[in-house]
């Protein structure tokens, strides 16, 4: 896949991230995520376009330890919303880098045909 695929990809995922928690804030409610809508999004995008199981399952275990490993250090220190926005858009960003770098070592594009 394309570097440039993977870039939108991501960019659409922080605006996600960034509007969703901006949205939440402005609801009050804390005990609501984007981060699912966000791996929902990111499952479609895999089944539809690219069917590397070895690079979905890589990026399907960086990105969870990320999300949660910076919610743990950021919410003391920042408003939970930012927080979570911040540490949802990284995550995504670790998983699709992983996925593409995992997807091109196996040396063949994983493109699903149509």
């Amino acid at each position: 896949m394309p570097w440039s695929e993977v870039a939108l990809v991501i960019a659409v995922c922080w605006a996600v991230s960034g509007l969703g928690y901006g949205v939440l804030a402005a609801l009050d409610e804390p005990q609501l995520s984007v981060a699912p809508l966000i791996g929902l999004g990111l499952a479609q995008w895999f089944f539809a376009r690219h069917r590397c199981w070895r690079a979905a399952v890589a990026a399907g275990l960086a990105g969870p330890v990320v999300l949660f490993g910076l919610v743990d250090v950021l919410r003391p220190d920042l408003v939970r919303y930012v927080a979570d926005a911040l540490a949802t858009g990284a995550a995504a960003t670790v998983a699709l880098t992983v996925f593409a770098l995992v997807g091109r070592a196996g040396g063949r594009h994983h493109d699903a045909a149509g």
